[in-house]
């Protein structure tokens, strides 16, 4: 049988590399490792002492510094918050319920101010009338995307008398309800008390701090099917505790 040079050559040089290709001697150490923190290039952690002339990676070498808090939501939630629990049924014939607290308020204009985070009262021969306003949003406000929110307002006369009297309540609800199965929908919803198909309109624990401005207090409510755009009972409730601004005048 003739064997091809070719051939002959290649198995000569495949031999050569399984005879050259045992252990050798160990090579020289590689340099040192360089924690996340050397910055002189040596080998050493500068920020705390320790040292990784092994090169073993230090976690804690590569944590950064402790950041600073954010400026400026502090201000927006300093004034207290309004919680709103919703209990019904879909359009589609789903049952739901959605809970969630409203802790932003605009900080700075004067129409917000004026209209909506504000305690007022008067003083008649006859009465103390007492009108409260708050609104709080769900997230930073702004009037175009972040719109989402709960607005009370409440008439009362003679608080803590005998002769208190609820003049007249309101709850403005702007609110998209995310469901668990991944749907929502918008609730574009005024309510007032003794309004048409709300009943049983109540608030519980009502106190009004007239040194501090703190109002807190519990309301709850039902709503008819034909009057609110689920299209189907709606039960309402929550808790405010919030702080007003009243205004100083001569």
């Amino acid at each position: 049988m003739k064997i091809h040079k070719p051939l002959v050559i290649g198995l000569l040089s495949l031999s050569l590399c399984f005879t050259s290709c045992s252990d050798g001697e160990d090579g020289a150490p590689g340099l040192s490792g360089i924690s996340c923190w050397d910055i002189n290039g040596d080998g050493i952690n500068d920020a705390d002492e320790d040292t990784n002339q092994d090169g073993e990676f230090n976690a804690l070498d590569c944590q950064g510094a402790d950041g600073t808090d954010g400026v400026g939501l502090e201000e927006m939630i300093q004034y207290g918050s309004i919680s709103l629990n919703l209990n019904g049924t879909r359009t589609d014939g789903i049952p739901f319920e959605s809970s969630n607290t409203f802790r932003f308020t605009p900080i700075g204009t004067f129409s917000w101010i004026e209209d909506v985070n504000r305690v007022n009262i008067e003083e008649s021969a006859d009465n103390i009338l007492y009108t409260f306003s708050a609104v709080r949003f769900l997230s930073s406000p702004d009037d175009v995307y972040n719109d989402g929110g709960v607005h009370f307002y409440g008439e009362f006369a003679n608080l803590g008398e005998p002769s208190e009297e609820l003049l007249e309540a309101s709850i403005d609800i702007d609110y998209t309800v995310f469901t668990n199965d991944n749907k929502y929908f918008i609730m574009d919803e005024i309510f007032h008390s003794g309004g048409v198909g709300v009943s049983d309109f109540e608030f519980t624990d009502f106190v009004f701090n007239s040194e501090s401005n703190n109002l807190s207090f519990s309301y709850s409510f039902e709503v008819l099917a034909a009057n609110n755009s689920t299209g189907n009972p709606l039960t309402v409730s929550g808790d405010v505790d919030v702080y007003l601004l009243e205004e100083i005048t001569p």
